[in-house]
């Protein structure tokens, strides 16, 4: 229990709990399942059980997300929120659900027990012990408001997702790994909001805009309230060009959204390269020029920091040596 309890990480915890299970059940595979929306904006539960999606905690690029109603145990587990159990000897499989306060949230999956049936009494406060120790952390790491990651955690999911990166890159397979991409994004005019309609509204503002994101960004992609009206996007596997594509598309959803009482906002956003040999704070400042050169230029646009400074817009970040944070 205790190795449950030290991690501060939601993967780190996640692996923690297999590594128990694989201590204490001999068993051919065991692998856990995270339940989750298609559309991210809102928060799975059995009433939308049709666009629930599931994908193993491991799968840090999610390349094998699958629905939920694809698996008949998986959904019967969900739905009736207790272990599910199919075959014996080498072919039995064990689905048991991870609960949370109202609902599964995740499915622990065991295949191939070698020895018998499990003590399901230790898997179920395992997992208890788990659930508690994953609502902790989210607490401590989410926006109350908006649901999205909060600036406390910012620099050190940066860091994981820069150090997941740097393998796949000296791997050399281009074909596969194109590098990530770090992009500020700020609500235009935002303080006329709550000089007009109040905070009350303002904060309705960035709770929708929040939706918004999660319902353009893919899921493998770090969402964080970045300050204020100010959000922060750290794209997966995409190069560039591709970024800008998935920026201005998010841009033209906020664009063309209404927002009760206030009408039409826009946003202006600036990125980059997310480059595993630059210092976190340079990376942060790369895509805040940019962002503040789409807003002193029109504003409700999209900038790209490379650009700017290729095309001669923009003079390059420069840091000193000693104010330069790695990842």
């Amino acid at each position: 229990m205790v190795a449950l309890t030290r991690h501060r990480d939601p993967q780190e915890l996640a692996v923690a709990l297999l590594d128990v299970v694989r201590a204490n059940v001999p068993a051919e595979r065991i692998r856990l399942f995270i339940i989750s929306n298609s559309d991210r904006d809102t928060e799975f539960h059995e009433s939308n059980v049709a666009s629930a999606i599931v994908y193993d905690v491991l799968d840090v690029e999610l390349d094998e997300i699958m629905p939920l109603t694809d698996d008949a145990d998986f959904l019967k587990c969900v739905l009736s929120q207790a272990p599910v159990a199919q075959g014996s000897d080498s072919s039995a499989r064990l689905v048991i659900p991870v609960v949370g306060a109202h609902h599964a949230w995740a499915l622990l999956v065991v295949e191939g027990m070698r020895d018998g049936e499990p003590s399901l009494d230790l898997l179920l406060k395992l997992l208890r012990v788990f659930s508690n120790q994953t609502f902790l952390l989210a607490c401590s790491q989410v926006d109350p408001l908006t649901g999205l990651f909060n600036r406390q955690t910012f620099y050190d999911r940066l860091r994981r997702m820069s150090q997941r990166a740097a393998p796949q890159r000296r791997a050399g397979d281009a074909g596969e790994f194109r590098g990530n991409c770090f992009a500020l994004l700020d609500i235009d005019h935002f303080k006329e909001v709550n000089d007009v309609y109040g905070h009350l509204y303002g904060d309705e503002v960035l709770l929708l805009l929040a939706r918004l994101m999660m319902r353009s960004f893919r899921h493998e992609d770090l969402l964080f309230r970045y300050g204020g009206e100010e959000f922060a996007v750290a794209l997966v596997n995409v190069d560039l060009e591709s970024a800008g594509r998935l920026l201005d598309r998010f841009r033209k959803a906020v664009a063309t959204y209404t927002f009760p009482r206030i009408g039409p906002k826009t946003v202006s956003i600036g990125y980059t390269a997310l480059n595993v040999d630059v210092g976190a704070d340079k990376v942060v400042m790369c895509s805040d020029k940019a962002l503040y050169y789409a807003k002193n230029n029109g504003r409700n646009q999209v900038r790209c920091y490379e650009d700017l400074i290729a095309t001669g817009k923009l003079q390059p970040v420069m840091l000193a040596e000693g104010d330069i944070e790695l990842f």
